[in-house]
Formats: structure tokens, C-alpha cells, sequence
């Protein structure tokens, strides 16, 4: 099959589509006495049953199968608390009831795990949480993002339901704070006619300084440079729409050049044109990428109970990267929008737990897929490097001590 996920026009987020497709693996020559025998390797690819044919001028002959299985590996097996994890996939399937897999921590659910984009093969990252000592990992088929417990009477029981033990050992607190890269992300051309303009970089977090360079416009024209965005929400019934804003009026120099400073605004994050206009006409235009990126989280330490408050910059707007999804400990705590806000998330909840270290994740999700179709999506995606559709917004990962005593701290993070 070939396929993945579906976006159509930057920001709706559609589901998942597959069609047929064939590959050739080698060309054969039949023995005298009418027989064909050759060695060949499977392919790394979706899980499920592939036809394998033999074929003469386009027409097949002869045809088998072969059903390729999933495979699981944990990486590593012991560690302190935050070590990174990974579980390493292969072999999903692009069927409804082999393409999503859960994780669970201690019978608690972190996450969900798909494939959809890289032919059945991703890494599943998350970290070590809760006091030293053993925990079970468990990975469950669940295609609506939640766990299938009584899979030995599932119509898939066919499939593994692999499990896995990660010691905790005694070891240092993990930073508090901590981005994951953020993926390069493309963007369209940038020129219009004969007129190019460029921005350098092209991607960054809010507040960015980036350079705007322009060459064939009209010598001495006084143009303006407008800011493209989106404004409203997907709950209040109003809806959304473009928004232009302005950013200043300038005059083309006398080669025609323009060569001037941009301060990215503070806005949602993603894909934002950047124009020279004459009026209503477009001159130019190029484009922008919103990153998310973390302000603070504050306090860092106190006693159970503790307000905390993790603030960010740079959400989203689109179906699939207007939500961070929370957990604590590696359970699910829940998920926040920055469209209304225009990209500025603030999130608050009481530390919990007894003394130690305690993690908060926050992964992407997808906001709402397509109608009638799987709930899973503002669930945490713990492929999101590998797998999500559209933008690849990264992971953001924070740890909180719970401590006896009343003294606490805040991080900032630039």
C-alpha cells in the first residue's frame, strides 16, 4: 500500500488514506524445466498480508503472500528517572486494527503509537517516571487510542501485546525544562513574477529577528508590509478567518531593493505569509514558521499541592497542531488550545505526588480528525517526531521536585 496521513489546504486534517500499489523486487529467469526459485528479503513495510507475485509482461502467473509481523524492542531497559525511552515499532499495520498501538505505564495509559506515515516503522519516545525500583510496560492494540484489555477474545487476537520491565534506578534530577528540536519545515516560494523577497531564517520562535530582503520592485514605490494570520476558534460557534496586520509602510529604494529588520510577532504558531503590497495588489510575498517554544514553568520545587504554571508561546492553529496533550507521571492529565489565545498557552495545575521527582510531558495531538472518524486524536502521540501529520511540533518536557518544606523555585527558558 501507499499512502499516510491527509492534510488538504495547510490546516484540515482528514484521516488516513491507502491505495494498492506494487513493487518490484527482482527480475527472475524461468529454468528449463519450468521453474522459478529465488531468494528475496521482505521489505521493511506495513504489517498485514502482501501478495507476492510472479509476472510476465505485466501479467501475473503465478501469486503467494506473505504476512509480515510487528515487532517491539525497548531501549533502554534501566535508568534514573527521566531517561529517555524508546520503543521501537516496526511492522504496523495500515488496517484500522493494526495501525494504532497503546502504551502503558504501570496499568496507566501514556500514549498512543501509529506508523501511518513511515510504512509501519517509528520510535516511540517517552521517559522513566515514579520512585526506583521495577515497572511494567505494556503495549496494547487500541485503535481508538485506549488500551484493548481483553485481547485474547479481540476479532485481532492474532496480533502481539508485547510487555516490557524498566528499572528505575537512583540517579540525578533531570533538567527541568527541556524542548525538543524542532523540524525543519517547508515552505512555499517565495517569488511572485520577477520580484523575489526572502526572509532569513525562515522558522523561529516568536519574537524572532529575522532579515527581509526584496530586489525587482518599483524604485521609489511606497508599499507596505503586512503580517498574515488566522484569528477566531473552532468552539464558539463564530469561527475563523484570515487576519492581515499590517507591520509598517516603507519606500522601495532606488534599485528597487528593499533590506530591512523584522521582529517576528507574537503569534500562533505555523506557516505566516509575509507580503509587500501596493494597495490590495500583492508584490511579493514569502513566508514565515511560528515556532512553539517554552516561556517558563514556575515554581520547579515545593510541597504537594504547589500551584505550578508552564507557559508557552507559539501554539498552533491547524487540526493538528493547535493542542499539547499533558501527562503526569506518564498519565494522561489533559490538553490545551492555542487558537483563541492567538498562541499563548498558559497551563496550571497543582503538583502531586509524594517527594521526588515528578515529570510533566507535553506531546502533541491532533484537535479533531475527520467526522465519524477515530477518537483518538487528543490523546498524546508518542511518534509525533516520526509520525504526525503536518507540522512535526516537538514534545516539551518539564520536571517538578515535591519536596517537605516550602521553599520553591522558578525556571525561565529563552
Amino acid at each position: 500500500m501507499n499512502g499516510g496521513w491527509v492534510v488538504e489546504d495547510y490546516y484540515r486534517f482528514r484521516g488516513k488514506k491507502f491505495a494498492n500499489a506494487n513493487t518490484t523486487l527482482k527480475k527472475v529467469t524461468v529454468a528449463a524445466d519450468g521453474r522459478v526459485s529465488v531468494p528475496f528479503t521482505v521489505p521493511e513495510d506495513y504489517g498485514g498480508v502482501h501478495e507476492v507475485f510472479l509476472s510476465r509482461d505485466g501479467s501475473p502467473v503465478a501469486q503467494g503472500g506473505v504476512d509480515v509481523g510487528q515487532t517491539f524492542e525497548m531501549y533502554p531497559t534501566q535508568g534514573p528517572v527521566g531517561t529517555p525511552i524508546e520503543l521501537r515499532v516496526k511492522g504496523l499495520g495500515w488496517r484500522t486494527l493494526e495501525s494504532t498501538w497503546v502504551v502503558n505505564w504501570d496499568n496507566q495509559e501514556i500514549g498512543w503509537v501509529s506508523a501511518t506515515d513511515t510504512r509501519g516503522s517509528a520510535v516511540a519516545r517517552f521517559r522513566a517516571a515514579g520512585q526506583n525500583g521495577d515497572h511494567q510496560v505494556k503495549v496494547y492494540t487500541g485503535y481508538m487510542g485506549q488500551g484493548y484489555l481483553n485481547h485474547e477474545q479481540a476479532p485481532n487476537s492474532y496480533l502481539p501485546r508485547p510487555d516490557f520491565v524498566f528499572r528505575i534506578t537512583p540517579g540525578d534530577m533531570p533538567p527541568p525544562i527541556v524542548a525538543e528540536p524542532y523540524q525543519k519545515q517547508p515552505v512555499p516560494s517565495a517569488s511572485t513574477g520577477g520580484v523575489q523577497l526572502s526572509i532569513s531564517p525562515t522558522q523561529g520562535p516568536v519574537l524572532t529577528r529575522a532579515q527581509l530582503k526584496g530586489s525587482g520592485l518599483t524604485p521609489n514605490a511606497r508599499v507596505s508590509l503586512v503580517w498574515e494570520t488566522q484569528a477566531g476558534n473552532r468552539v464558539s460557534g463564530g469561527g475563523f478567518a484570515p487576519k492581515e496586520n499590517e507591520i509598517t509602510q516603507l519606500t522601495i529604494g532606488n534599485d528597487g531593493r528593499i533590506d530591512l529588520p523584522l521582529t517576528v510577532p507574537d503569534d500562533l504558531g505555523g506557516l505566516h505569509a509575509v507580503s509587500i503590497r501596493s494597495g490590495d495588489t500583492v508584490l511579493a510575498q514569502t513566508h514565515f514558521v511560528i515556532e512553539t517554544s517554552i516561556v517558563s514553568m514556575s515554581p520547579t520545587s515545593g510541597p504537594a499541592g504547589t500551584p505550578v504554571t508552564i507557559h508557552l508561546k507559539g501554539v498552533g492553529w491547524t487540526d493538528y497542531d493547535n493542542i499539547y496533550v499533558a501527562t503526569y507521571d506518564n498519565a494522561y492529565m489533559g490538553y490545551a488550545c492555542g487558537f483563541n489565545s492567538q498562541g499563548d498557552v498558559v497551563i496550571n495545575f497543582k503538583a502531586a505526588g509524594s517527594p521526588g521527582i515528578h515529570l510533566i510531558d507535553l506531546y502533541p495531538g491532533i484537535y479533531q480528525g475527520p467526522e465519524g472518524g477515530q477518537q483518538l486524536y487528543r490523546l498524546p502521540q508518542l511518534t509525533d517526531a516520526d509520525d504526525h501529520p503536518g507540522n512535526r511540533i516537538p514534545a516539551l518536557r518539564f520536571a517538578f521536585r515535591v519536596t517537605a518544606a516550602s521553599e520553591s523555585t522558578s525556571t525561565r527558558f529563552q
